[in-house]
C-alpha cells in the first residue's frame, strides 16, 4: 500500500463527513471532541487531549468554542479543584447524536465494495497496523 492512497482515502472521508458536520456549525475537531464526550461523560480537558492524541492548546480552543456555542459545559471537579469536568449540554447531545457515527457510516459505505470476509480481514489488518504504529510512536518518544 502506498501512503498516498491512504492519505487520499482519509481526505475523502474527511470531505464526506465534514459536509454533514458543518451543518450543525462545528469543526471536525469540535465534532470528534463532542463524540468523545458523548461516550465519556465527566472527563477532563487532559483526558480528552490524551484519548484523542490532540495537543492541549487545540483542545482548549475547541472547548472554548463549544462552550460559546452551548454544546459543552465545564464544572469544577470536587476531587481536584484545578480541573474541570466536561459534559455535553442537552443541545450538544441532541445535535451530536445524529452525526456522532458519521465516520463509521462513511466507512460502511466505502467498504460495501468488499465481501464480508474482505471486510473482516481489512478490519483485522487495520487493528494490526494500528498496534504497530503505536509501538513505533513509543520508540520515538
Amino acid at each position: 500500500m502506498r501512503f498516498h492512497n491512504l492519505y487520499l482515502l482519509l481526505r475523502n472521508g474527511k470531505e464526506f463527513c465534514h459536509s454533514h458536520i458543518k451543518n450543525i456549525g462545528i469543526s471536525d475537531t469540535e465534532h470528534i471532541i463532542c463524540t468523545y464526550l458523548l461516550g465519556h461523560c465527566g472527563g477532563s480537558q487532559d483526558d480528552v487531549a490524551e484519548a484523542l492524541k490532540l495537543d492541549k492548546t487545540t483542545v482548549a480552543r475547541a472547548l472554548l468554542s463549544l462552550e460559546k456555542k452551548g454544546y459543552v459545559e465545564r464544572s469544577i471537579n470536587s476531587n481536584n479543584r484545578r480541573k474541570y469536568i466536561l459534559t455535553l449540554t442537552q443541545k450538544g447531545k441532541e445535535n451530536i447524536s445524529d452525526i456522532a457515527d458519521i465516520y463509521d457510516v462513511w466507512l460502511r459505505k466505502i467498504s460495501s465494495c468488499l465481501t464480508e470476509e474482505e471486510q473482516k480481514n481489512f478490519d483485522e489488518y487495520c487493528k494490526r497496523l494500528l498496534i504497530k504504529s503505536e509501538e513505533l510512536c513509543k520508540e520515538i518518544k
